[in-house]
């Protein structure tokens, strides 16, 4: 789409790579530590909340960027429906990602105790954001066709794999038996 110089696709892969491994960083220190909080944030005034938002944002733009700097559309008959498929699943699984969210508030999505949600997409699946968003960026990736943009939108991917489990006790902790008993009654992501 824009006509970049390798250079700049190569900067843009390695700051998105190095906000995602930072937030890996931080939250393996968590589960090995138990002085430590990283992910979920303490309170939405800490260093930990700040830090995330920022190196979630290093992450994020510059994968943006580089998904315009490699982008080609292409009239070959099965890219351009890997395009279609993939822009469908974007839209989509970010679409409902978002909605979700917005359902269950911003601020409760991001480690604040604004109530626990078990109704609607929740009563099916306890990480009903991370499925979607999933289904969004393998939408990304098709749409992509870059093997730099799909090794960031797989750690991306394995980023909402682990994020339960740093999670999960937060919940536990801020809803006490009445989360354990969601946790026992509703899959993590989803039942087989």
């Amino acid at each position: 789409m824009f006509d970049a110089p390798t250079w700049l696709r190569w900067l843009a892969f390695g700051l998105s790579l190095s906000g995602i491994t930072a937030i890996f960083v931080l939250s393996g220190a968590t589960a090995l530590r138990d002085d430590f909080q990283f992910f979920p944030p303490p309170s939405r005034q800490s260093w930990q909340h700040k830090a995330f938002l920022i190196l979630f944002r290093v992450f994020l733009y510059p994968l943006i960027a580089l998904t315009l700097f490699v982008f080609e559309p292409s009239a070959q008959g099965r890219l351009v429906w890997l395009w279609v498929l993939g822009s469908l699943l974007m839209v989509a699984g970010f679409g409902m990602a978002f909605r979700i969210t917005f359902q269950m508030g911003w601020r409760n999505a991001f480690g604040e105790k604004r109530g626990l949600m078990t109704t609607g997409w929740f009563s099916r699946s306890r990480n009903p954001v991370y499925i979607f968003t999933w289904l969004g960026l393998i939408g990304w990736a098709l749409v992509a066709q870059s093997s730099l943009v799909t090794v960031l939108l797989l750690a991306w991917a394995l980023l909402y794999v682990f994020a339960p489990i740093f999670e999960e006790p937060w919940l536990a902790e801020q809803y006490g038996e009445t989360y354990l008993d969601y946790k026992r009654n509703v899959p993590r992501f989803f039942r087989l």
